[in-house]
């Protein structure tokens, strides 16, 4: 069943509106990082300004959308630190510089950076979603995050942010099974946002969490196909 922007709370033109330019914003950013080899402080630069950019937006306009969506992404960034720890340290694959503070095997910058992807990916869900249903906003979503999400993983190699090892199959400066693991945490997200809508913030939270560990199966999983079909 397709349901209205006006069911949902904070759901509106000018949100939207903000959303997508900040999205363009940290695409733009990403773009210009990579092609002038920034380094890793321009990673930090655009995570801690479009973190605290979305906590001023939510707070102004008292978007309870916004407010959820931020809480939801920033619980499932601080999970996703273990899966982190399980590409850099159990499969070997994911390497950042070290330049950086870091967070166990991550830069201190990364939870917050899932965050705001996490948000602007989640907020595009929510917003398929009152257009089309949960159905196919999941499937649009999927494919979408699949092709958005690594953009980042291929311009951050040349920014010098991070970069994999070519122990795996790749696409460009992408790991196959990342693109099947972000489009698996695409899928999900319309449908795990789904249930957060019109309940208390501490289900949101629960929901972070569910995120979180969703997210370390989903890399779990991506690698194992991706090494079994390619033997």
């Amino acid at each position: 069943m397709t349901t209205t922007s006006n069911s949902i709370p904070g759901l509106n033109q000018s949100t939207t509106k903000v959303i997508l330019l900040s999205a363009g914003v940290l695409l733009a950013w990403s773009a210009w990082s990579s092609y002038t080899v920034a380094g890793p402080i321009t990673a930090s630069i655009i995570t801690y300004g479009l973190y605290l950019f979305y906590w001023i937006y939510a707070s102004y306009s008292k978007n309870p959308l916004v407010i959820r969506l931020i809480v939801f992404g920033t619980v499932a960034g601080i999970l996703e630190l273990v899966t982190d720890h399980y590409l850099v340290s159990v499969i070997n694959s994911l390497v950042y510089p070290g330049k950086e503070a870091m967070i166990w095997s991550s830069p201190a910058y990364m939870p917050l950076a899932w965050s705001n992807v996490l948000l602007q990916l989640s907020f595009i869900g929510v917003l398929l979603t009152s257009r089309f249903g949960l159905a196919k906003a999941s499937i649009i979503l999927c494919i979408a995050g699949g092709m958005y999400i690594p953009t980042y993983e291929h311009l951050a190699k040349d920014a010098g942010w991070w970069w994999y090892n070519n122990n795996t199959a790749m696409v460009m400066n992408a790991p196959l099974y990342v693109i099947i693991c972000e489009a698996l945490i695409s899928l999900s997200l319309p449908v795990i946002l789904n249930y957060s809508e019109h309940n208390k913030l501490a289900k949101t939270v629960w929901l972070g969490i569910l995120e979180g560990i969703w997210i370390l199966f989903s890399a779990w999983l991506a690698f194992t196909v991706v090494s079994v079909v390619g033997q």
